[in-house]
């Protein structure tokens, strides 16, 4: 194989020219051609966003507004019912004890007013005809 040398062999010519100090007035003369006012530019994203943020607020007070009253709900009070069987299936608990747990306003809440006239004894007597049996026994 010949040896090839660059430097000796004869260079081509490309055919096309530059005028001198092209280069150092090339980015004045671009800069110039550019509007000194960028345009305004609205991206599709930004408006999407903010119905994903709309659509995500909605969907977290969703779930958070029954979670809440589930828990704001519940009360710490014992149902009467509750309270009521397990008075009368603790045999240890007698009534004194049980009195002196009530305050007034307890036992003004359990008072019975029954005021009741003549007429609607009357009218009770006459028409249960199982007091007689009661009265007797």
């Amino acid at each position: 194989m010949k040896s090839f040398k660059l430097d000796n062999e004869p260079k081509i010519t490309s055919g096309f020219t530059m005028p001198d100090d092209y280069f150092d007035s090339f980015t004045d003369k671009v800069l110039a051609r550019i509007p000194k006012e960028e345009p305004k530019v609205i991206s599709f994203f930004s408006r999407r966003k903010t119905w994903y943020y709309v659509a995500a607020a909605v969907i977290v007070m969703l779930l958070f507004v029954p979670i809440y009253n589930n828990f704001t709900t519940q009360s710490n009070e014992v149902d009467a019912v509750a309270l009521e069987d397990y008075v009368t299936n603790q045999a240890t608990i007698s009534d004194e004890e049980i009195a002196n747990l009530l305050d007034q306003e307890d036992l003004e809440k359990m008072k019975l007013e029954l005021n009741l006239g003549e007429e609607a004894m009357e009218d009770i007597l006459i028409n249960n005809n199982d007091l007689e049996q009661y009265i007797i026994d």
